[in-house]
C-alpha cells in the first residue's frame, strides 16, 4: 500500500509536534516537510501542500487564514486546528460523535476545524442534551472547565516547569475573566445555544487533562427532568462511540472524587452524571492534548482517508 502523504505545518508547537509524534510510527503515512528555513515561507508551504493527501495547520489563527488562502484550492484536504474556521458553515465540524452527518462531513468536505478543547468538553456534554429538546438552547448555563497548564502552549509550558517557579503557578488560577473566551462563539455555533454560558476556565500545576463540568438545575428546563433521564440521553448519544464512554449513574456515583488528569496520555472521554434531581451535573473527563487536541485531528485524519477512526489513537 502507498503511504498517505501528510504534511503538518507549524509541527513546532505543541498540538503539531504531537500530531508528528503520533504519525511518526505509522506504516502507512509518509511525513512531509519544508526546509526549516522555509517553515514560514508561503511559497515553500504550497508547492509541499501539492504532493500532500492531507495538510494539518497548527497556527495561530491569522495564519491559518494566510495559509489557506494559497493552498485552499489544492486537491489536499486540509484540518485547522486554530479557531479561525470553526465557526465556518462551509468547513466541517470535526468532532464526529455528533452524529452521522458529522462524520459523512469529516469523510467527504475538503477543510476539517478541528474542535477546541475546552470547547470538546462543553460540547460534548451540551450538545446530545439540546438535540434530545431536554435542556432549551436559552439554558443559562454556567461552566466550569479545569486544565493542565500545557493547553497553554510552549510559553506557559516554559513559566511552570521553570526553576525557580514563580509562587503563584503552585496554585489554580482562574482567566478568560472577561467571558470573551475564543472558544465560546464554537459552543454556541456547534450546540444552537441562543446565549452563550458563563464560562470559568481554570489552570493549574499539573501538566496535562481537563474536567469541564456543566451545571444544569431542573427547575428551569422547560419539562420535567431528572438525573436518570440525563444518564439515559448521553448514553444512548454515545452508546456506538469507540472514544467517548458515558459512565454509568450508581449510588455511589456521588461519593467519590473524579481527577482531571484521569485520562491524561489517552485520546479518550469520560462523561460522567453527578448532582440529584433538582441540581445535576454533566462532567467530560479527558487529555487536552489528546481528544482535546491531537487526538481528535488524528481522528478526524482516519475518517478523512477512510481509515477506521480510532487507528493510532491511545484507547487503553
Amino acid at each position: 500500500m502507498t503511504p498517505y502523504k501528510v504534511f503538518i505545518v507549524g509541527h513546532e508547537g505543541t498540538t503539531g509536534l504531537r500530531i508528528h509524534e503520533r504519525l511518526s510510527d505509522r506504516k502507512d503515512i509518509e511525513l512531509l516537510a519544508t526546509a526549516d528555513e522555509d517553515r514560514k515561507n508561503v511559497e515553500a508551504i504550497k508547492e509541499v501542500a501539492k504532493g500532500a493527501d492531507i495538510v494539518f495547520l497548527c497556527l495561530p489563527d491569522a495564519a491559518s487564514k494566510e495559509i489557506m488562502a494559497a493552498i485552499g484550492e489544492l486537491p489536499c484536504k486540509v484540518i485547522d486546528t486554530s479557531t479561525a474556521f470553526r465557526t465556518a458553515d462551509e468547513w466541517a465540524y470535526g468532532f464526529p460523535e455528533l452524529g452521522t452527518d458529522y462524520k459523512k462531513a469529516i469523510a467527504t468536505e475538503k477543510h476539517i476545524a478541528n474542535p477546541g478543547c475546552h470547547a470538546s468538553g462543553m460540547i460534548a456534554c451540551i450538545a446530545p442534551l439540546i438535540k434530545a429538546n431536554l435542556v432549551p438552547t436559552d439554558y443559562p448555563f454556567t461552566i466550569t472547565s479545569l486544565t493542565g497548564y500545557s493547553g497553554g502552549g510552549k510559553k506557559m509550558i516554559g513559566q511552570y516547569e521553570s526553576n525557580p517557579k514563580d509562587y503563584f503557578l503552585y496554585a489554580p488560577r482562574q482567566y478568560g475573566l472577561s467571558q470573551q473566551h475564543k472558544h465560546l462563539p464554537e459552543v454556541q455555533h456547534v450546540c444552537g445555544l441562543s446565549e452563550a454560558p458563563i464560562f470559568m476556565p481554570i489552570v493549574d500545576d499539573y501538566y496535562s487533562g481537563m474536567e469541564v463540568t456543566v451545571g444544569i438545575h431542573s427547575r428551569l428546563c422547560r419539562k420535567p427532568i431528572s438525573i436518570d433521564k440525563v444518564q439515559q440521553v448521553l448514553e444512548d448519544f454515545y452508546k456506538d462511540s469507540t472514544i467517548i464512554t458515558v459512565v454509568p449513574f450508581t449510588d455511589t456515583s456521588n461519593t467519590g472524587m473524579l481527577h482531571a488528569n484521569q485520562l491524561s496520555n489517552t485520546d479518550r472521554m469520560k462523561i460522567y452524571v453527578t448532582g440529584n434531581d433538582e441540581r445535576i451535573m454533566v462532567h467530560a473527563i479527558f487529555d487536552n492534548l489528546g481528544k482535546g487536541a491531537s487526538g481528535a485531528a488524528v481522528q478526524c485524519m482516519n475518517i478523512a482517508l477512510g481509515l477506521p477512526e480510532e487507528t493510532g489513537l491511545a484507547l487503553g
